[in-house]
């Protein structure tokens, strides 16, 4: 049974058939026009249309491959014959059959991205194994397919009228999809990241950017499998637990947490005090209580904020432990910096921060970095400060040696955090210091298993410095 494209737009098959590495015929039809593709356990290897300028011929002569009267001596010939047009070419024209297969290459990338831009018609998916010559497949891989599609989709009222009202949940995204994105569809995923538990019409309100733009990107990503959406629930004591959650950590990352305040309780209060207020935390800040994404931040905050709490009752109920903590006096030193520094400077250093991360978003890295050395001044205990400064300060010859004093700082004030790390390993690719490029993206990679920056970069160095392979022929021959 055929699918209606108004109903179920073409790219879904690509979805499914990336997910479930099919083999297969999928059948375009629209207007009279009939494309075919076929699939090999989730490889796209060859395609057939009836559209005249899916043509061998027709588009060497569209991208100027060959001359008008070739094409016309090519059309004779071809009248006469049944000999393939490839042959033919080379034989009338100065074409090579390397040349040929790359050609054929991009005639069938062309009718498979050619769906991704119809309105109307209808397609269906025949569960088969393609009968398709050996000498003739290729094997182009389907999310290279999905990432330029997505670029010929016209309208994306499919996925606003599905997904506006859902919460996105994402998954770590895998080496084999990494590679075919660019750098501002990573960003632009990283940041949705930190949305949780908030439905993708809020997020489109705060992340200020085209919806066009954002929408595109929300297809890419759910046609890829890395984005998923779920159903929009208010949770008015979860979204508190979370603000709270997210304050906490604040205060562990500042050194700024009283475990006395963290509990509500006074150094004199007795051991049953602290242990009835330590399960009331433990039960409400545990992190399986949250129902966000498992690879969200916000389940990584709760972890460590777990941690603390439990880290915090085992100071306060044991004797000896208790007592050297008050003997450090860390409530009066923790008073004596709050009368040296204003108390409205960590918000003020909290707004700069936010308007140079909105200014390098628009390249504006200039006026960024002046902003962040003011936010800085006022608050130097957040990393993420520093890291932000520092990628602004690498976009600039002048300020690369201060952007690696702070890229430097940041890894230091979080050992655990592979994004400043691999920031320096850009920074020093970018200086031609290869060695420690590499060096550092090896260590981001150490720190994230996941980092796939990380792991391309490494992998672009290897095939920069990697000895040339010899070319092969469309037969698989050394040329």
């Amino acid at each position: 049974m055929a699918n209606d494209i108004k109903r179920y737009p073409v790219p879904l098959i690509f979805k499914k058939i990336l997910k479930d590495t099919m083999s297969g015929e999928l059948i375009v039809t629209n207007d009279r026009i009939k494309r075919k593709l076929f699939f090999t356990k989730g490889d796209l290897i060859f395609a057939s249309s009836t559209v005249i300028q899916d043509r061998l011929g027709e588009i060497l002569l569209a991208t100027g491959r060959i001359t008008g009267s070739e094409f016309t001596k090519l059309t004779k010939i071809k009248q006469n014959t049944t000999r393939k047009v490839g042959e033919i070419l080379v034989e009338i024209t100065h074409l090579s059959m390397q040349d040929i297969y790359y050609a054929l290459l991009y005639q069938v990338k062309t009718i498979a991205l050619a769906t991704f831009s119809l309105n109307q018609g209808e397609w269906k998916f025949i569960n088969t194994i393609p009968k398709i010559p050996g000498n003739q497949r290729f094997k182009i891989k389907v999310p290279e397919i999905i990432t330029e599609g997505v670029k010929k989709i016209e309208k994306t009222s499919y996925y606003r009228n599905r997904f506006c009202y859902r919460c996105p949940v994402t998954t770590t995204i895998p080496e084999s999809i990494g590679r075919f994105l660019s750098s501002d569809e990573i960003k632009f995923y990283i940041n949705l990241r930190n949305f949780t538990n908030i439905s993708v019409k809020e997020i489109i309100s705060k992340q200020k950017m085209p919806e066009n733009f954002f929408w595109r990107n929300i297809a890419l990503f759910y046609l890829l499998n890395i984005v998923d959406f779920v159903e929009f629930t208010i949770d008015k004591e979860l979204n508190k637990n979370i603000e709270e959650i997210n304050d906490l950590y604040e205060k562990i990352k500042s050194s700024k947490l009283d475990y006395y305040e963290l509990f509500g309780v006074k150094n004199t209060s007795p051991t049953s005090e602290i242990k009835e207020s330590y399960f009331r935390f433990s039960k409400k800040y545990h992190p399986d209580r949250l129902h966000v994404a498992p690879d969200s931040t916000v389940k990584k905050k709760a972890n460590e904020v777990f941690a603390e709490i439990n880290k915090a009752f085992e100071t306060l109920s044991n004797e000896n432990k208790k007592r050297e903590y008050d003997f450090k006096g860390y409530k009066e030193k923790q008073k004596v910096t709050a009368d040296v520094v204003p108390g409205n400077q960590p918000q003020k250093a909290r707004a700069l921060y936010l308007k140079a991360n909105a200014l390098y978003k628009l390249k504006k890295y200039w006026e960024a970095g002046a902003m962040l050395e003011d936010a800085v001044k006022m608050d130097a205990s957040k990393p993420s400060y520093f890291l932000l400064l520092g990628l602004c300060q690498a976009k600039s010859p002048e300020t690369q040696k201060m952007a690696e004093k702070n890229l430097k700082k940041a890894a230091e004030m979080e050992p655990w955090n592979a994004d400043p790390v691999f920031a320096l390993g850009e920074l020093y690719r970018s200086e031609n210091f290869v060695k420690k490029a590499k060096v550092h993206f090896k260590k981001a990679l150490e720190l994230n298993m996941d980092h796939t920056l990380a792991g391309k970069a490494i992998k672009d160095l290897e095939l920069l410095y990697s000895k040339k392979k010899p070319i092969l022929s469309v037969f698989g021959k050394k040329k």
